[in-house]
């Protein structure tokens, strides 16, 4: 509120300083330099521009202009200056009785302008003229600000429409992470493994993250490590021997921050959809970070039993159509993925450009 007070004020200062600065032009020139005005005809010139700027500015352009009502724009500049000119016309008329201007063979060569007094007719036409270049100057000005004004709530209407996205998006995700990682735990139940108390345990810390830190914008990058990390130990109590988890991280996850849950999706595919109880089976997830690029790579088994089930295909399907929209809402330019299936393996590789923040963002 006192920040916008302030604002207003010191530009009301401005616009004072610039009209006096105009005004003190216009003495100098018209007054001073060649006598060519008195000081109630300056006056009268300044009450013309200043009356026809701001009367443009703050009455025709919003209510005419800016709605498209040309044909009312132009016949209400053309009734303006037809008021400018008859006001300075009719004004100047009585007093127009001045005896005819002497030339003074003194001043001849002293350097000043010799300019005899205008007719009332030359006078308006004068000051009709810089009304109409003070129509212009505010056409500009109000334009420029309108302009600016709109590019602004355009952006602001895509920051919504892209956080609202994103949202959707985002809470799609949380049912599809719960809903696969009960399952896990369902099928310990049936078994009344002792590790189910600690896959409860590890799953509120699962929760606790995707609930409370997910919400944010952007997260540390350790963060979301730290989180992909305890889903591979909640996955580890459930699995067996057979299934091998290469899991490797290098590079630095300092000072980089990140949209989370970015990774989750691919990790969970590859969990569900890359484990065969029959053989051993690997399951690749490697994290690289160099400089601002960052590649994350998931590789899992294609298990030939899965592969005609329908609902799991399209299942695996919504979550990559969903980091596909967000990759492109977050990463657009920045981002390359690539999904390949070869020699019974089902890779994903995610390459992104990232944006180091500093020191104060990032602790804050």
């Amino acid at each position: 509120m006192a920040k916008g007070i302030q604002y207003k004020a010191g530009k009301i200062l401005l616009y004072i300083f610039l009209w006096s600065i105009i005004a003190i032009v216009f003495h100098y020139v018209l007054i001073d330099l060649t006598g060519v005005m008195d000081r109630f005809q300056l006056l009268k010139l300044m009450f013309a521009i200043i009356g026809t700027f701001y009367l443009n500015y703050f009455v025709f352009i919003p209510s005419l202009l800016s709605k498209k009502k040309l044909s009312s724009y132009f016949f209400s500049f053309l009734m303006t200056l037809a008021g400018v000119f008859f006001f300075i016309y009719l004004t100047e008329l009585p007093f127009y009785d001045r005896i005819p201007f002497p030339f003074d063979e003194n001043i001849k060569g002293s350097g000043y302008l010799v300019i005899p007094p205008p007719s009332p007719v030359a006078l308006s036409v004068g000051v009709v003229l810089l009304s109409i270049v003070a129509f212009a100057v505010s056409t500009g000005i109000r334009g420029t600000r309108e302009w600016f004004k709109q590019e602004n709530q355009i952006k602001e209407i895509e920051n919504k429409k892209l956080i609202a996205e994103l949202s959707y998006l985002k809470a799609q995700m949380n049912p599809h992470f719960f809903f696969n990682t009960l399952n896990g735990i369902y099928a310990l139940a049936r078994q009344k493994s002792d590790k189910t108390p600690d896959v409860i345990l590890m799953l509120s810390v699962l929760m606790r993250y995707v609930i409370y830190d997910a919400n944010a914008p952007k997260v540390p990058l350790k963060k979301e490590v730290a989180h992909i990390r305890n889903f591979i130990d909640l996955q580890k109590m459930r699995l067996s021997e057979i299934v091998t988890i290469d899991y490797k991280v290098t590079g630095s996850t300092n000072e980089i921050l990140i949209e989370p849950l970015l990774f989750t999706t691919l990790v969970e595919n590859a969990f569900k959809h890359g484990i065969d109880y029959t053989k051993e089976s690997t399951i690749k997830i490697h994290l690289d970070i160099k400089d601002k690029e960052l590649n994350f790579y998931v590789s899992n088994p294609m298990v030939q039993a899965k592969r005609g089930k329908t609902a799991d295909i399209e299942d695996a399907g919504i979550g990559l159509n969903n980091i596909k929209k967000r990759l492109q809402l977050l990463y657009p330019g920045r981002h390359r993925l690539m999904i390949v299936e070869k020699d019974s393996i089902y890779s994903v590789e995610l390459n992104l450009i990232l944006e180091r923040s500093n020191h104060e963002m990032y602790n804050n």
